[in-house]
């Protein structure tokens, strides 16, 4: 399953609740797969922006990061869980304050369950950009998050959000400098 969206605009993607499994009981051929835990890129982290301290114009931007799409799958785990695989496409754009050296942008998958943090995992993206490049677009590698299955196979309390790990200042300036992103729910 493939999520895209225009590079440098604030995302929310939904992975479907319901998406065909493959190999979730090797044993028993007739086994429902479990369901799959909703996936959300937050629209208030799905965009990452660096400045140099002297001003928040284009001149003093560093870098600009955008989550731009969201594959993923999931199955049945180790002990009656669930377990999705996850991978993000990122848009950098390197800005006119940038000192050419090569980045780390900071990502996180939170674990819901009813609406409540249980678990957050935390990754780098590390981003190089060749001679005089100003954007690069690439893929994360695949995460794997594990939750507890339920007992009924056609539901599941939890879900999984992703974002960029932003300071206060950052997430303060995408609240207030960023139009508010549009989302759809996609299923197969």
């Amino acid at each position: 399953m493939t999520l895209y969206a225009r590079p440098f605009l604030p995302l929310i993607a939904l992975i479907g609740s319901s998406v065909a499994l493959t190999g979730c009981n090797q044993d028993d051929q007739s086994a429902f797969a479990p369901t799959c835990p909703p996936v959300e890129i937050l629209s208030q982290a799905a965009d990452f922006y660096q400045y140099d301290g002297h001003g928040l114009d284009a001149g003093s931007l560093v870098t600009h990061a955008g989550m731009s799409g969201l594959t993923g799958n999931c199955e049945a785990g180790p002990k009656k869980s669930v377990r999705s695989r996850l991978s993000l496409a990122v848009v950098v754009e390197r800005g006119p304050a940038s000192d050419g050296k090569d980045i780390v942008l900071p990502y996180f998958v939170a674990v819901l369950r009813d609406g409540k943090i249980l678990e957050k995992k935390e990754f780098d993206i590390p981003v190089s950009f060749a001679g005089n490049q100003s954007t690069v677009s690439l893929r994360t590698p695949v995460r794997i998050i594990d939750v507890p299955a339920s007992p009924d196979l056609q539901q599941t309390n939890y879900t999984l959000k992703v974002g960029f790990q932003l300071t206060h200042e950052q997430l303060d300036y995408n609240q207030t400098h960023l139009r508010p992103a549009k989302f759809t729910t996609h299923t197969n």
